[in-house]
């Protein structure tokens, strides 16, 4: 019942990094979700956030040819 009440608190946007998980890149400190897997980066005020990627970072690009 416990991991149910963990799992909603992800659902809010209160999500746990996994300390054993977090890693540095460049001056940011990122990890998952302890409950649901979501990666996470610690903002400037001290505060865990689901991290945004750049959109089409990582999709190769199509080029169609004439």
């Amino acid at each position: 019942m416990a991991e149910f009440f963990k799992r909603l608190r992800c659902l809010v946007g209160k999500h746990s990094p996994s300390r054993r998980s977090v890693r540095y890149e460049g001056h940011l400190k990122i990890g998952p979700c302890k409950h649901c897997g979501r990666e996470l980066e610690k903002g400037g005020d001290g505060r865990w956030v689901t991290r945004h990627l750049i959109s089409g970072a990582g999709k190769p690009k199509v080029i169609d040819e004439d």
